[in-house]
């Protein structure tokens, strides 16, 4: 049986990007670093606890909570769940955290051995920086399990030298990343081994649509061809983490105000039609219920209740159905949806943005 933990690590390899480089000259670091990142995290997913990442309270406490009745409908907040979740990402993460700080601290790499060079200093300051993390006692072990496939640490004067006895061009492609231009993908990029998008502002949706199944790829694709008579601009966020509990999200904005968008990863599609307000799905139902009652049957059904109580949230009808949803979001939510649920999404999005300008997607920051 496959466990939490290795569902989340098995998303890391998901999430990386296609190995694609843009400088000829650094090809070898590139791809050696590549290759060596994606061998720890399919080492890691076969032993989780060699790299002292632990499956067992996360696991025993999920059980015990599936034991337990939850209140119908209602968000629930379990900062234990949130802490044993957090605790065992962040031992995935370890690794790419830690490359990522000597990187960016990182003064030369040895042009003859491929070493990368870091002050003594800020060696000791990322050592320190790491040891924030939970489980931080495991960090020795950890250090243990790195020397262990490869990794060589030295001192001499006031500097710390790092190579890979195998890789042995590696911390260059290290290093690349780490020195590209500061912008909020600068971790992203790092952490899904993206060398192609590295130097660029922003990645693309096409670049998302690679990491993702094709029937996903598909939809996205068939979303953007429904638009492109709107001068829309595409917003990615950017990834804080490639853990399970972090996907693709991407939103569709015009005239400034989100239309649709999605949220996706290798096992989850969400699809959003925004409303930007509660009042205009009330609004909207109406004319729907008059217009096309099978399609209002079906659009009723993709606004999740929410009985929390939370000051955002907000009453809906559809009809004389009341129903409660969250007035942050005031979205139409259709998740994992089949090519029925696609086209009729489609007709709502076509339906309530009858706005057809000229030009077609841009994609821009978020």
């Amino acid at each position: 049986m496959e466990t939490c933990v290795q569902r989340s690590i098995k998303h890391c390899l998901d999430m990386i990007a296609p190995f694609e480089m843009q400088n000829q000259q650094k090809e070898d670091g590139q791809v050696q670093f590549y290759n060596f990142m994606v061998s720890l995290y399919q080492e890691m997913y076969k032993e989780p606890e060699k790299f002292m990442v632990f499956s067992k309270p996360y696991e025993e406490y999920a059980a015990k909570r599936k034991t337990q009745k939850m209140p119908n409908k209602a968000h629930i907040n379990d900062s234990k769940e949130s802490t044993l979740r957090n605790t065992f990402q962040q031992a995935i993460q370890f690794y790419a955290l830690y490359f990522y700080k000597i990187g960016l601290k990182s003064k030369a790499i040895d042009g003859q051995s491929g070493t990368l060079i870091i002050l003594k200093e800020d060696y000791d300051d990322v050592l320190n920086q790491m040891n924030r993390i939970h489980e931080s006692k495991y960090n020795a072990e950890r250090y243990e399990v790195l020397t262990k496939h490869g990794i060589q640490i030295y001192e001499k004067g006031n500097s710390v030298y790092i190579s890979h006895t195998t890789y042995k061009r590696a911390m260059e492609g290290m290093v690349y990343l780490c020195k590209a231009p500061d912008s909020k993908y600068k971790w992203m990029n790092f952490v899904r081994l993206d060398f192609k998008n590295a130097y660029s502002p922003i990645p693309t949706v096409n670049d998302i649509c690679k990491t993702l199944p094709v029937r996903s790829a598909e939809t996205v694709k068939k979303l953007e061809d429904n638009l492109s008579g709107m001068k829309v601009k595409a917003k990615i966020k950017p990834l804080r983490g490639i853990v399970s509990d972090f996907k693709w999200k991407v939103e569709y904005a015009y005239k400034g105000k989100n239309i649709c968008g999605f949220y996706a990863d290798n096992a989850y599609f969400m699809l959003c039609i925004y409303f930007n307000h509660f009042q205009n799905i009330n609004e909207f139902a109406k004319r729907l219920y008059e217009e096309d009652r099978d399609l209002f049957l079906w659009f009723k059904n993709q606004f999740p209740e929410r009985l929390c109580k939370c000051p955002n949230n907000r009453r809906v009808f559809f009809g004389d159905e009341p129903r409660r949803i969250c007035g942050l979001s005031n979205r139409a939510e259709i998740v994992n949806p089949d090519e029925n649920d696609i086209d009729r999404a489609l007709c709502v999005l076509r339906k309530y943005r009858m706005e057809i300008p000229q030009s077609g997607i841009e994609e821009v920051l978020c």
